[in-house]
């Protein structure tokens, strides 16, 4: 896939995947909202295109620090986030893409960059915050404040007004959903497919995320050790193309399975096999997947879509297909299994995010200690 390449007054270049010599232009206007335009030509033609259209907005390059705007700055810090160094993800430049879109551009896009002040920022986060979530609010905030930050590491700035603004606290408005075990077991048998019903049990398992189950080959899975290994992970960037990376830590994880998982995995893998007629295509096969060779993984959305549709059939409408990730960690530290070794299992960067996330879960196993102890106690004291 061509990468976006930056044009000068902060528009973007993008062949779309495929269409070659068709190319998407992203400029910003008067009103300071990005633009999108298609074009069919050569490279250069584009380029000398998007040039125009920069003239016609207004927006040709900015010589002078004293009319840089903050929309200025928010097209400058989006091309610097979709640089292949950074390592960022499509998902995440999509989402810091819409939030400045929706609300950042809308607001402050249109203040000179150099008379922007705290109270600007305080201004903001006060009017988003009777329109959106706590969450929200500090999402929004964050995506400006990194955007301010890179604007002092270019020179822009001389000091960074996020710094004394007051970014509410981020606070989540959803409580952590955790099924139970008999929970867990009505969305198996319930599952209308071996490819939902496999997402399912390796989700509750391995404590795997979505995009790491959607990302899962065949080679991944030793089914004579029982184990699986965690290297890769799926997901869609702003076209709506799949993108296969690493592990939220950028760390692959060897997760060990019992003997009911693998019996499981075995049924299903001698489902795909029935289905392509023989046995499937060694490492290019995927764990999850509806096409007939296996060659196509399922979306990350769409096992969404089914599983939605699976939780409101068992009747379960607060279970998301994340929280099969938290009912797998709940479960581990409360059957008293070393937190390092949850930790691992999970993939978390440290054990302390672990337990500060999980703490609810440690009573049961804090029980189980005080059982353990109180029995080598002697019997007459």
């Amino acid at each position: 896939m061509t990468k976006p390449r930056s044009a000068r007054g902060g528009g973007s270049i993008k062949e779309r995947p495929g269409y070659p010599g068709t190319w998407r232009l992203r400029y910003p206007a008067r009103n300071g909202r990005q633009v999108q335009k298609t074009f069919r030509g050569s490279r250069s033609a584009a380029s000398t295109e998007l040039r125009r259209l920069l003239e016609v907005e207004g927006n040709a390059p900015v010589q002078d620090p004293g009319r840089r705007t903050v929309g200025n700055l928010l097209d400058a810090y989006l091309t610097h986030l979709e640089s292949p160094a950074l390592g960022r993800s499509p998902r995440t430049i999509a989402e810091n893409r819409r939030e400045v879109e929706t609300r950042i551009r809308p607001d402050l896009g249109g203040i000179r960059l150099d008379k922007l002040s705290a109270k600007d920022l305080d201004d903001a986060y006060r009017k988003w915050g009777r329109e959106l979530s706590p969450a929200s609010v500090h999402r929004h905030g964050a995506v400006l404040s990194a955007a301010l930050t890179q604007a002092l590491r270019w020179g822009w700035l001389a000091t960074n007004p996020a710094v004394q603004s007051t970014l509410p606290p981020q606070r989540s408005t959803r409580t952590l959903v955790t099924p139970d075990v008999d929970q867990v077991g009505e969305l198996i048998r319930g599952a209308a497919d071996d490819t939902l019903k496999a997402a399912v049990t390796l989700a509750f398992v391995t404590g795997a995320r979505r995009g790491e189950l959607c990302a899962l080959r065949w080679s991944d899975i030793d089914l004579d050790a029982g184990a699986v290994r965690i290297a890769r992970s799926l997901v869609e960037d702003a076209e709506g193309q799949l993108v296969e990376k690493g592990t939220k830590t950028d760390r692959a994880r060897l997760v060990s399975l019992d003997a009911r998982a693998v019996a499981l995995l075995k049924r299903h893998l001698q489902s795909q096999e029935v289905r392509a007629g023989g046995t499937l295509s060694g490492s290019a096969a995927y764990v999850l997947s509806d096409d007939t060779q296996s060659t196509q993984p399922i979306r990350p959305n769409k096992l969404t879509d089914r599983f939605t549709k699976l939780r409101k059939q068992v009747d379960l409408p607060d279970v998301r297909f994340h929280d099969l990730r938290h009912a797998n960690i709940t479960q581990l530290i409360g059957a008293g299994i070393n937190v390092r070794t949850v930790s691992e299992r999970a993939g978390h960067a440290s054990s302390r995010m672990t337990l500060d996330r999980y703490s609810h879960a440690l009573p049961a196993g804090d029980v189980a200690a005080a059982v353990a102890m109180g029995a080598l106690l002697p019997d007459d004291i």
